[in-house]
């Protein structure tokens, strides 16, 4: 029945070809533009997730050493111990091929869902209802959840259109332009940065990632990093971790493998010391 599905959604999608990981080959490639800050990307960390068939969306929670892990072919979100991949607990999704997940907390806990065959925001506190239609709609692909502020922030690329969502709980929402982006915008991660609010995006087909920085109002493009892997093949889902101050990604190497980096991100216009402080401040 998947298979069915995604066949008829190809068959209405005129400008191009959707992969099984929500790659859309209608969106072209463009350049990697320079920044003005030296921003240094180090792998601390590599683990893989045996029990996953696929790796997209991430996830954190504070206070956890679990990362969650959005399973699109299993159709299941799944928790595994960072570091390790070992699983820890099982979630089914509501719906097939979806991409994006993140979780509002404290209060009224629970998890959102995107899919890029459907055009809504599924919202899980029990069992899984429509929370409201996404405003990015098929096109949304990496979500995170900012908890100062309760806002739902998603990537989202058409052609040659690329911006971020910043989405409340109600689907009342604002778009921001990321035009530097060189393609198709895959995960998404805010964090704490500067005194404002970092977000750093990534792309299908570059292991760069795209840092931007919001204050309030406006979003700036600060510059871009590489990881440095060799035989790079596809990037996909991004999150934060406040108690460790890292970042973990999921990509694809040798074509087909998946694997989870925990990655530390520096830059000289900021020490990473200051950041901290921020971090505990935010």
């Amino acid at each position: 029945m998947r298979y069915l599905i995604f066949l008829f959604s190809l068959a209405v999608i005129a400008l191009g070809w959707v992969d099984d990981d929500g790659r859309d080959s209608s969106i072209p490639q463009g350049t990697l533009p320079q920044g003005s800050d030296a921003i240094t990307l180090t792998v601390l960390n590599t683990f893989q997730v045996p029990s996953a068939g696929q790796m997209l969306g991430l996830d954190t929670q504070d206070g956890s050493d679990q990362l969650v892990v959005l399973d699109s072919n299993a159709e299941l979100i799944r928790a595994v111990v960072m570091g390790t991949g070992n699983p820890v607990w099982t979630n089914s999704t509501p719906i097939s091929y979806t991409f994006g997940c993140c979780h509002n907390w404290p209060a009224t806990y629970g998890w959102y869902v995107n899919g890029f065959i459907s055009s809504s925001m599924y919202y899980y506190s029990g069992s899984w209802n429509v929370a409201f239609t996404n405003p990015a709609g098929n096109g949304g692909r990496g979500m995170d959840f900012q908890n100062d502020g309760n806002y739902i922030w998603e990537t989202y690329s058409s052609g040659s259109t690329h911006r971020v969502y910043r989405i409340d709980e109600t689907g009342g929402n604002t778009s921001y332009s990321t035009s530097e982006a060189p393609g198709q915008m895959s995960g998404l991660a805010v964090f704490p940065y500067n005194g404002n609010l970092g977000i750093f995006v990534t792309f299908y087909d570059f292991q760069n990632w795209f840092l931007y920085e919001f204050d309030g109002s406006t979003l700036t493009f600060k510059g871009s990093g590489s990881p440095g892997l060799s035989n790079f093949s596809g990037s996909y889902g991004l999150t934060y971790h406040p108690d460790t101050n890292t970042f973990f990604w999921s990509y694809k190497v040798y074509g087909t493998i998946r694997w989870i980096a925990e990655v530390e991100f520096t830059e000289s216009a900021l020490e990473q010391s200051t950041w901290g402080s921020l971090k505990a401040q935010f």
